[in-house]
Order: structure tokens, then C-alpha cells, then sequence
């Protein structure tokens, strides 16, 4: 089986038996190199192969050292499991020399039973949410990392299709990677990692999360400013007392070459000590976007004392490379699509967005007694960024009338590199007491977050920057164009804040929960190339949630809520990475949102199956700007609304059948703007209906099949109308369709295959007013997944 392009002679290692029981890490890397490569291959040589660069610079080698472990695993790996793990509970035999200890043989097969959750969570990861999720009393969703390896998910981006209510966005100028919206408020400022924000603009790889959390609403109580919509925080995975490796090799029609590894293994002679390694190489091309494609490598290793006893420590790192040819799409042609093929990439063939993501963690917790817990997190983070992208344009010249073959499309340059820096210190103490009957559960803490950037751009001084066709456009053309430096940017955020979030647990049906949050917020920003731009900004904001659930039984939960969050636009601003602030920057107002939810869960059919109902207002003042060269700008000063409801059920209908769905209507308009005109215009980016659906049945002789589809109705890329014909951006809604068939050929090892955009349907996915981009045609990924 080939593993990439530069080594198509390359084969796969023979079966190899490592016996693992006792060895230190260091000697069970050497033994599993040695035993896979019949001796022919050292660490040393490993690590030379992962430094050699691909035809795009990234490290391709970390794809063929996953896939060479991976291989000699799937060899050896599963004569060891066929006796660690009986695939019947045989009577007592004989064991043979070779094989593990009978300790090993009792321990294995719980791992199997008890990590395996499906697709239905009962809580969140983070401590500032403590009830169940039946009584928590928020829209919230759940993505597993059983439902992410079931339908082959390889991305951030589609993992958050499961979730309704979420639309994805484009790439702008100053934002690329992941960009979404949360109940039609931009989100893309509002993704945290373990609780702690990650604000670096990357594509993220699940390839160390365990799960993906989306919480709706204004959470600034638990967040901090921002999270208007609402917030997604990603769930690292950390050692574990059990040892196991699990890993796959996924193989694309439209070019995916994926290798993951997932080794964690307790630290003999320490109590309580285990090490965990995650490793992830990926390179795929776009099916139907000629010229698109994306590569990244990462590893995330970690190191855990203390699990199970009261003082406990996490140390964590992780890292994430990428060297992608960034898609823009296709231009807007008097306020639709431009009616073109999909297949058209009007880029240079070298386009690139380049990203090194390096995030290294101490996690301390400490129990003094069953009463205190004290908590504290900290984390230095860079995010370095270098791209130049190109965006078409029709010029303004070009009217209804001319001919549409023979329309020429300038090319935008959009460029920039930066080192994004955060250092984040959070400590909070969490106290469980009583008073009477009632039940308090009380997290107090302070957090100090400094976030820095240093952008620097040629646009808008690029030259000979050739334009091309639109309906055939020529992207096999290096890129000409020729600037100086026309932007060189400092700017820094520092926010100090305290905070308490009470649950207070009043008889056997009622909990009450209160949040409260203050955050000063500083920020300068400086601009030292005319038209130089310097301004600074200081702001205290509060922040609150409150709530009240009732349970009528114990299976079930009404909440009503109700919270605001803050996001001070100048600050938020000052880190985008924009091309120069306008003046008119140091004039913008805070922004603040104002929800109500009245929610309903209930967990059915013997706690296998949740779901959970609410209807929202949420109203937003002074939004943020997608884009400052956008008209949209009228509305900074505004206001808007979006209401709705929604709708989801996730768990097991069987044994054997399991479902995840999720709807959500919401409606959402201009409700003022210092432009009237703009009153009454729809949300960017809010379609009214979305809905997603993910079902798996387990089928006779160990086949698993599922199916999928995800909705979403007409977006619109920007509130203001056109000034020629009043028309606003819009894309038309899509319902794409996707498959899965699964064949275990035992408990430790399955192949896979997954088929998405089942129908190849045309269809737009990320919208901007700058461009609009379409969806990927039908994909077949087949993969091999294996757990030790």
C-alpha cells in the first residue's frame, strides 16, 4: 500500500510480535522499530525521515513512520490481542512462553468495555459546569470521538456539522482556518482547548481530542469576553491508567493520505503515572476544486502523576504544522454565485497558508478534603501564520449586459505573516458545603490572559498581479506579483478577571445556578506605516448568567436561563490582524448580547437515549465586523436579533441503533442601524433552518453500517444591500447525504468505508462578502482502525 506520492515502492513491514508488558519506553520504541524493519531501521533514522521535507515542505515522513509502526501493530499487535483479549471468555489454558502475564490478561478487555461511550455524553469536561447535562441548564451539544471516527471525520470544521444551529464561514483577510457562526453570531473568537482560549488561526485535527463541546448562548460567565453565540471548547486527550495503542491508515479518492497513532502506556514503579503520545500525518487534495489541497502533521505528548489520588498533575504539549494551498472560491457575480463551474480555482499554483501551532500545559489539581479542590491551569501558546491567498473579483465595469464568456476577474492578493502569542494563568477553588437543605456547589477564581500580535502585509501595495477568466480561469501560473511592506502592526490584549458560578441544589427538584464575571481589558494598538494608526482602550465589563431548573422526575429537566456577554470590539480588533484600522476603530462600542432560553431534557428509554428542547431570544448591540472594507460597517453601531428554537436527540434507540440529530429554526434581522435602510435585512450567515443526522446500526457477521445528512437552508454573506440593484449576497440552501459501512475483523481491528456528498451535489459551503466557496464533490475514504 503506497504512502505517498514520493514513495510509491515503498512496502509494508511483515508481521512482528513485541512483547510490552514492563518495558520502558524508551526500549519498546527500539524493540518495535527493530522488529518491524527486521533490524534495517534505528530511532535515529525515524526521526531523519520525519525531518525530510515533501514537495510542499511538510513533513511527509511522519506519514510513512505512523504507517510503518502502525503496520508492524496490525501484525504483531493482533496475535498479541488475540491473547490479551479472547474474542470468547475461554476457559483457563496453558499460556505459552511467549505470551503476557496473566495480570495483563484480566486488565485489557475492561479497557475495551469502558472506553467506548458512543455517541451520547452525560456531562461536560469543564469544572464550571458541574451538573449532568439533564440539568445543565443550556443548549449544549456533545461530539464524541466514537461519532468522529464513524463517519471518518478529519477536521474541526466537519465534526461541527453534527451540531445544528452552526454555519460555517469563509476565510477572510485577517482570519483563516476555522470560522463559523453560533445562532447567527460570529464564533470564530470563541474556540477554547481545556477550557482556555485558542485563538490562533489554524485548521484544527481532532487527532488529540476526545471531544468537541458546543455550548449556545452568551457565555461570558465561564468564558470571559467574547462568546456571543456561544462557545466550542475541545476536550484533550490525557493519560490514562490502562495501557493501549490505537491508530489507522485512511486512504481518499481525492488524494488523502492519513496516519494516526495513539499510544499511552502507565509508568511502571509510579502510582498513578501514565504517558500518552498522539501522533497525526495528513496530506488531501479537494475532490472538484482543482488546485486546493491541505497537509499538516502533529504530536501531542503528555504526561500524568497523581491519577486517582487526591493531588494530581497533567503536563501536556502539543504541537500542529501545516502547508496548505488555501481555497477562496469563486466570486460573487451580481450578488449570487457566479453561475461557473466548481472545479475553477482562480489562485496560483504557490498560494500557501503556512501554520505552526505549539501549546504546551500544567494542570495542578489539589483535594483537601471532600469539601475543597483547588485548581489551577497554565499555558504558554504561539501560533505563527504566513499566507498569500487569492481572491477573484469582478470588476465594477462589468454590467448584466456584457458577455458573460468573456468576463475577466482581477485577483485580490491577501497576505501576511504573524507570531500570535498567549500566556493564560488561571486558578479557581471549587467548594461543595451546606446550608439547611440546600446544596452548594461554588467555583471562585481569577484568570490573566495576554494575547499579542505582530502582523505584517504587502497588501495593498501589490503590482503585475495578472488577472484571468472567469468561466476558465488559469491557475497553473506562478505567482508575479511585486510589493513592499505596506502594513507592520503591534497590538496586545491583557485581561485580568475574577469570577464566581454557584449551583445551588435546593431539595430533589429544584437547582438554582448563578454566574458572575469581571474582566478589565486593556489593549493598545500600533500601526507604524502610513497611514500610521495608534490607539489604546481600556474597559471593565460585567458579565452574568442565571438560571432555574425543575425536575419534574428524575429523568427529566425545565430550565429557564438567562445571561449576557461582552466583547469589546477595539481590543477584539486590534489582534484580528487586519490590513490598517480606519479611524473610525477607536469609535466603536462594546458589543454586549442578551439571551432568554427556556429548555426541556429528558433522558428516555432507560437513560439510552437524551433529548432536549428550547426556544431563544438572543439579541446582539454594536456587532463585529466580518470584514472592515464591508459596507456592514453601518451596522457596527447597530443592533440585531435572532430568534428560534430547536430540537436533538443522541443515544441509543437498540442495543444496536444508534442516532444523532439535531434541528434548529432561527430567525434573525437588523433591528437597528445608523443606516435605516439596513433595518429589517437578515443576519449574515443565519440560515433559518439546519438540521443534521447521523444513524449506525450494527448488522449479523460484525458489519456496522450508518448514514448521515446535513441541511442547511439560504445564507446571506453580508447585511448590506448592493447600491445598484438592492439585492443582497445570498447562497442557496443544500442537503448533502453521507455513508458508512464498517467491518470488524475482530474485537481489536475494523475496516472502514465512508462516502461523502453521496449524491456529488454542487453546493456552497463557507460564504464571506468576498467570495463564496463551494462544497467538496463525493469522497471515498477507506481506512483500518485498530485498538490494543
Amino acid at each position: 500500500m503506497p504512502i505517498s506520492n514520493e514513495s510509491r515502492s515503498l512496502t509494508l513491514p511483515s508481521p512482528a510480535t513485541i512483547h510490552i508488558s514492563g518495558d520502558p519506553l524508551d526500549n519498546l520504541l527500539t524493540q518495535a522499530l527493530q522488529n518491524a524493519s527486521g533490524g534495517g531501521l534505528s530511532k535515529s533514522a525515524l526521526v531523519g525521515s520525519m525531518r525530510r521535507p515533501s514537495r510542499r515542505g511538510v513533513d511527509r515522513g511522519v506519514l510513512a513512520a505512523i504507517a510503518l509502526v502502525n503496520a508492524m501493530l496490525l501484525g504483531g499487535g493482533s496475535a498479541r490481542a488475540q491473547s490479551a483479549v479472547p474474542s470468547t471468555p475461554a476457559p483457563q489454558t496453558p499460556q505459552s512462553p511467549q505470551a503476557p502475564k496473566p495480570p495483563s490478561t484480566t486488565q485489557l478487555p475492561e479497557v475495551l468495555v469502558t472506553d467506548t461511550t458512543g455517541y451520547k455524553a452525560d456531562s461536560l469536561s469543564l469544572q464550571k459546569f458541574p451538573e449532568p447535562l439533564l440539568t445543565t441548564p443550556k443548549s449544549a451539544n456533545v461530539i464524541t470521538k466514537d461519532l468522529m471516527e464513524d463517519q471518518g471525520i478529519i477536521n474541526f470544521r466537519d465534526a461541527l456539522r453534527n451540531v445544528s444551529g452552526i454555519s460555517i464561514g469563509a476565510g477572510e483577510g485577517s482570519y483563516q482556518g476555522d470560522n463559523f457562526s453560533i445562532r447567527g453570531f460570529a464564533a470564530r473568537s470563541d474556540i477554547f482547548l481545556d477550557g482556555m482560549t485558542d485563538f490562533g488561526n489554524y485548521d484544527r485535527d481532532p487527532f488529540n481530542l476526545e471531544s468537541i463541546e458546543v455550548l449556545k448562548g452568551p457565555s461570558s460567565a465561564e468564558f470571559g469576553r467574547g462568546s456571543s453565540g456561544g462557545a466550542v471548547n475541545q476536550e484533550s486527550k490525557t493519560p490514562q491508567l490502562h495501557g493501549f495503542t490505537a491508530g489507522s491508515m485512511e486512504y481518499g479518492t481525492n488524494n488523502t493520505e492519513r496516519g494516526t497513532l495513539d499510544f499511552n502506556q502507565p509508568i511502571p514503579g509510579l502510582q498513578g503515572a501514565a504517558f500518552r503520545l498522539n501522533l497525526m500525518g495528513n496530506h488531501s487534495d479537494v475532490t472538484d476544486r482543482n488546485g486546493a489541497s491541505y497537509e499538516r502533521w502533529g504530536i501531542a505528548p503528555s504526561l500524568a502523576f497523581g491519577i486517582g489520588t487526591p493531588t494530581r498533575l497533567l503536563v501536556s504539549f502539543f504541537h500542529q504544522s501545516e502547508n496548505n494551498v488555501p481555497d477562496y472560491g469563486i466570486p460573487w457575480y451580481f450578488d449570487r454565485p457566479a453561475p461557473v463551474d466548481r472545479r475553477n480555482f482562480y489562485g496560483f499554483n504557490d498560494d500557501y497558508l503556512k501554520t505552526d501551532v505549539s501549546i504546551g500545559t500544567i494542570k495542578f489539581e489539589h483535594d483537601f478534603n471532600d469539601t475543597f479542590t483547588l485548581r489551577e491551569q497554565f499555558r504558554l501558546a504561539n501560533y505563527h501564520r504566513s499566507f498569500r491567498i487569492s481572491q477573484a473579483e469582478i470588476p465594477d465595469d462589468v454590467t448584466t449586459h456584457t458577455n458573460f464568456n468573456s468576463i475577466k476577474v482581477n485577483r485580490a492578493i491577501i497576505d501576511g505573516t504573524s507570531n500570535d502569542r498567549l500566556v493564560d494563568e488561571d486558578i479557581n477553588l471549587l467548594s461543595k458545603f451546606e446550608t439547611g437543605p440546600i446544596n452548594h456547589s461554588l467555583v471562585t477564581g481569577f484568570e490573566y490572559v495576554h494575547q499579542s500580535v505582530d502582523p505584517r502585509r504587502i497588501e495593498p501595495t501589490w503590482e503585475n498581479v495578472p488577472g484571468t477568466s472567469l468561466v476558465s480561469p488559469h491557475n497553473q501560473l506562478a505567482f508575479p506579483g511585486t510589493g513592499t511592506t505596506g502594513t507592520e502592526v503591534n497590538a496586545t490584549v491583557d485581561t485580568l478577571s475574577a469570577y464566581l458560578i454557584e449551583t445551588a441544589k435546593i431539595g430533589r427538584d429544584w437547582t438554582l445556578i448563578g454566574g458572575l464575571r469581571y474582566d478589565h481589558v486593556s489593549s493598545s494598538y500600533d500601526e507604524s506605516i502610513a497611514p500610521t494608526a495608534n490607539f489604546d482602550a481600556n474597559d471593565s465589563l460585567f458579565s452574568w448568567r442565571g438560571a432555574l431548573v425543575y425536575q419534574p422526575r428524575p429523568n427529566g429537566s425545565i430550565y429557564v436561563s438567562s445571561g449576557i456577554s461582552v466583547h469589546p470590539n477595539i481590543p477584539q480588533l486590534s489582534i484580528s490582524s487586519e490590513p490598517t484600522l480606519p479611524p473610525e476603530t477607536k469609535y466603536a462600542g462594546i458589543g454586549r448580547n442578551v439571551e432568554v432560553e427556556v429548555g426541556t431534557k429528558w433522558e428516555l428509554f432507560d437513560k439510552r437515549l437524551s433529548f432536549s428542547s428550547a426556544v431563544f431570544w438572543d439579541q446582539q448591540t454594536n456587532p463585529a465586523p466580518v470584514d472592515l472594507d464591508d459596507p456592514l460597517l453601518e451596522v457596527f453601531n447597530g443592533r440585531e436579533r435572532v430568534v428560534g428554537f430547536e430540537f436533538g436527540a443522541v443515544g441509543r434507540m437498540t442495543d444496536k441503533w444508534q442516532v444523532i440529530l439535531n434541528y434548529t429554526y432561527q430567525y434573525g434581522k437588523v433591528t437597528a442601524a445608523s443606516d435605516p435602510t439596513l433595518i429589517g435585512n437578515p443576519v449574515l450567515n443565519a440560515p433559518k433552518n439546519t438540521v443534521s443526522l447521523w444513524t449506525t446500526y450494527d448488522l449479523p457477521w460484525g458489519f456496522e453500517i450508518g448514514a448521515g445528512l446535513n441541511g442547511v437552508s439560504t445564507r446571506t454573506a453580508s447585511e448590506s444591500p448592493d447600491p445598484v440593484n438592492g439585492l443582497i449576497m445570498q447562497a442557496p440552501g443544500y442537503v448533502i447525504f453521507s455513508a458508512m459501512l464498517k467491518y470488524h475483523l475482530t474485537k481489536s481491528i475494523n475496516i472502514q468505508a465512508n462516502v461523502t456528498n453521496l449524491t456529488d451535489k454542487y453546493y456552497y459551503d463557507g460564504v464571506h462578502p468576498g467570495h463564496v466557496v463551494p462544497g467538496e464533490g463525493r469522497v471515498l475514504y477507506i481506512s483500518t482502525n485498530f485498538k490494543f
